[in-house]
């Protein structure tokens, strides 16, 4: 029996970063083949109304068991709407897979919170960044 794997990839910036759809789908799918995956042709997500969480949503409800992300930077970065997310997948039995990062998370707790845990310091490290780089401007200024 061969596993479905739907791609979810973006059409913008995630980040602080952008990448072209066409190389996102190539690592997606390498992904795929290398976890024995069936990889489904990705859902581009794209910004509508402030939003970019509409291809995910649509991805989350076709019934895949496996949701392959370009890059864990795709979640949401609202920490209510990742646990949206999280939740649903838990009770659906939605496995998320992270291509670029090459992890994937059972939606149990533990591997939620390993994710969390990547997130809040990217943030963290982001938000000191931005500071540090604000008082080093205005030092100049």
């Amino acid at each position: 029996m061969q596993i479905m794997a739907r791609g979810y990839i973006a059409s913008g910036e995630f980040n602080g970063y952008r990448a072209p759809q066409h190389l996102q789908n190539q690592v997606v799918k390498a992904y795929c083949d290398s976890n024995k995956l069936n990889f489904v042709l990705s859902r581009a997500e794209y910004w509508i109304n402030g939003s970019t969480q509409c291809q995910l949503w649509a991805a989350l409800n076709e019934g895949f068991k496996h949701i392959v992300f370009f890059s864990l930077w795709q979640l949401p970065q609202d920490d209510s709407e990742r646990d949206s997310v999280y939740n649903h997948c838990k009770s659906r039995g939605i496995m998320l897979h992270f291509a670029v990062e090459r992890m994937s998370t059972d939606s149990t707790e533990n591997s939620i919170k390993d994710l969390e845990v990547l997130i809040k310091t990217n943030l963290m490290v982001l938000e000191y960044k931005n500071d540090n780089y604000l008082e080093s401007l205005q030092k100049l200024i």
